[in-house]
């Protein structure tokens, strides 16, 4: 007897590389364990610099040139995220499994068409 499957979910506004996006578009962010770690990082360590910038009394451009060095440091870091696929242009998105703030790798695969599958609109 034939067995039956589910129609896959690639035409779903929600489907994003294999993945599902419906419960991070329903309420965005509630999950910080879907957050991508560098970005979680690299805020934690932006705001380490502003902190410092203001008690040595950096001026921007000093700011900018120290943070732009942080960032090139932190991604060349051989423990940034094992996970990470980059990609090889310079700047943001870093990874191609960057969705937004989200990594698409925490996320689970998209099993098909469900109950909250929406037509894409394209």
């Amino acid at each position: 007897m034939a067995r039956i499957t589910k129609m896959p979910g690639r035409n779903c506004r929600f489907f994003t590389n294999g993945k599902c996006l419906y419960e991070e578009m329903l309420n965005s962010g509630y999950n910080r364990d879907w957050r991508c770690r560098v970005i979680r990082d690299l805020e934690g360590e932006y705001d380490r610099l502003l902190r410092q910038a203001e008690a040595f009394k950096l001026d921007e451009e000093a700011f900018t040139d120290i943070w732009e060095q942080r960032i090139d440091e932190h991604l060349k870091s051989t423990v940034v995220c094992r996970k990470m696929i980059p990609l090889d242009e310079e700047g943001l998105p870093f990874c191609a499994a960057l969705w937004d703030d989200v990594c698409l790798l925490e996320l689970e695969d998209c099993s098909g068409v469900c109950r909250n599958f929406s037509p894409d609109r394209d």
